[in-house]
């Protein structure tokens, strides 16, 4: 494979919206480090008119009380369109499952650098996992899961709380969270990226319910954070 930038790794429906999952191997995002990026996009609406119509709620961040820019720290006018314009103009080619291991392999992979990495087919993400060397992955969709397939997905990701009833929920269905909140829940660890500066690749405690560890607690962060602090508060 000639492609050093990145791959289609699924394309799929969610409520009436085509999306597509791209994996981009390289970035210059020095909070999570040297690892693959994971984007969950719709496939004919750019990241910008999905947010500003209010369609990234309903397909690629079900769940997420921060889509439609109500607090999403993710500025969608940058990587997230930019990828999408390259997805547009055919630069990225479908990777085959037998070239799974010559991407992954060795690599730490963030999954949902943008959307649910949920909507990625089960059997797929326990590929990549099996391969890489580490990864990062939260999920919002789990509210609406039943309780066996958010836990199956649980094993890999974290499940996304913004409010202290979506947490006490999270709590419930057995999962492990990572919590945005202007307020840190006792029995978290803050987010290693805030308190002490460590990057994601080297971090690796967001892998849901493989690891037995505090759930993680994050203050909200971006140009959106007063948003994201009404929503967490009066949600």
């Amino acid at each position: 494979m000639k492609n050093d930038k990145g791959f289609i790794l699924h394309e799929g429906v969610k409520n009436g919206h085509d999306f597509v999952v791209i994996a981009t191997l390289k970035t210059s995002n020095r909070k999570t480090g040297d690892m693959v990026q994971v984007w969950i996009l719709l496939t004919d609406v750019s990241p910008v008119e999905g947010v500003k119509k209010g369609i990234d709620a309903l397909s690629v961040c079900t769940g997420c009380i921060f889509a439609s820019g109500e607090g999403c720290y993710v500025n969608v006018g940058q990587a997230p369109l930019m990828i999408w314009k390259s997805f547009k103009r055919g630069l990225y080619e479908t990777l085959p499952l037998a070239g799974y291991p010559l991407v992954f392999t060795g690599r730490k992979v963030r999954f949902g650098a943008y959307g649910n990495p949920s909507l990625i087919p089960l059997a797929k993400v326990k590929l990549i996992t099996s391969l890489s060397d580490g990864w990062t992955g939260y999920f919002h969709d789990w509210k609406d899961m039943h309780s066996a397939t958010a836990n199956a997905y649980g094993r890999y990701f974290m499940a996304s709380t913004e409010t202290e009833e979506s947490r006490c929920n999270a709590i419930n269905k057995g999962l492990r969270y990572f919590h945005v909140s202007p307020k840190q829940p006792e029995g978290t660890l803050e987010c290693l990226a805030d308190s002490q500066g460590m990057s994601c690749d080297v971090c690796q405690l967001c892998k849901g319910n493989r690891l037995n560890a505090l759930p993680i607690w994050i203050n909200p962060h971006g140009s959106k954070r007063s948003k994201a602090v009404n929503a967490s508060t009066l949600n």
